[in-house]
């Protein structure tokens, strides 16, 4: 008997290596993805603007990335004594106004490189929830706090998610010809605006997603809505808030993750780096011991065989051990 829903996995064309670049954008799921990359030692790059959760917002940020249009002062607001823009999340906010400007405008030409050679850019959309500023009728991607009757809040029609994001990747191809786009739903669900409100916010998104998909095969999509809500479906996969996922669900689907995108030569490799990570986390009984020394010179002297192999080496890691 099967007591679970298992989400067949449909292995990717595309498969990627150590040398690839990839870049994330969207909800705090992409995040928990590309922080198992970039400490696995991946070329991966993370949200330009921070988290963002619509579409609407994010197709903005993605084509403003690809034309690599800086940010002026007139682009910034001040409020609670702290720099910052609506188009970026408050982790770009700043005490000093010239500080802001600066990390809003490293971060977007990073993107932008990052877009130019990227390999895939995965996209996962949170909400159709979508709010724009009265004052100016600007959409938002974060309130940043400011009083709610200053905002409208409303949900974004399906047909307008699709041509602004459609647009936006059209606009990328001309750089990057060559990127794959994988899109995602982050299982993680928004009852704050209601629970009703939510599973209708969730459906808009999969029918964007599906529109898209018959538009652009280069458009593919990864199931880690469903490998939370179907597969797991348990709330012991859950943080104590009982909405974002525990560090056992993110794993698993980590795992589903690598088994689609990720060649068994960069398994293999993956599996050197772990090994090579946990030995210089490990903490000895006996630091000054004939042995353990025997150990750091070996574990070194793997770092040396790998570092060319993956991206940015192991120059922490060996200092540390050194």
């Amino acid at each position: 008997m099967k007591f679970r829903t298992e989400i067949p996995l449909n292995e990717h064309h595309s498969k990627l290596n150590y040398h690839d670049e990839v870049l994330f954008l969207g909800s705090c799921f992409s995040v928990h993805i590309h922080n198992k990359m970039k400490g696995l030692k991946f070329n991966s790059m993370s949200n330009s603007f921070g988290i963002v959760y619509n579409p609407l917002s994010l197709s903005s940020q993605l084509l403003r990335t690809v034309e690599n249009k800086s940010f002026t002062e007139k682009d910034l607001h001040f409020n609670n004594e702290r720099w910052f823009s609506f188009n970026h999340h408050s982790d770009f906010s700043f005490s000093d106004k010239t500080e802001c400007l600066n990390a809003i405008n490293l971060r977007l030409n990073q993107g932008h490189q990052q877009l130019k050679s990227a390999k895939f850019l995965f996209i996962t959309l949170g909400s159709s929830w979508v709010y724009y500023r009265n004052e100016d009728n600007e959409i938002v991607s974060n309130c940043h706090k400011i009083p709610a009757k200053e905002f409208t809040k409303f949900l974004a029609d399906p047909a307008d998610m699709v041509e602004q994001l459609s647009y936006a990747i059209s606009e990328l191809k001309k750089i990057n010809p060559t990127i794959s786009t994988v899109f995602s739903v982050s299982p993680v669900r928004h009852l704050a605006d209601g629970f009703f409100e939510n599973q209708v916010s969730k459906g808009r998104l999969f029918d964007v997603i599906h529109q898209l998909k018959a538009q652009d095969n280069t458009i593919s999509y990864f199931p880690s809505y469903e490998f939370l809500m179907d597969d797991l479906r348990d709330y012991r996969f859950y943080k104590s808030d009982l909405l974002h996922p525990s560090n056992e669900a993110v794993q698993y689907i980590w795992e589903r993750f690598v088994a689609t995108y990720f060649s068994s030569t960069t398994i293999e490799t993956m599996g050197k780096v772990e090994k090579i990570l946990q030995a210089t986390n490990h903490r000895p009984f006996n630091p000054n011991s004939a042995a353990h020394q025997k150990f750091i010179v070996k574990t070194i002297s793997s770092m040396e065989n790998l570092k060319t192999a993956i991206f940015g080496g192991f120059e922490e890691e060996m200092k540390k051990l050194k």
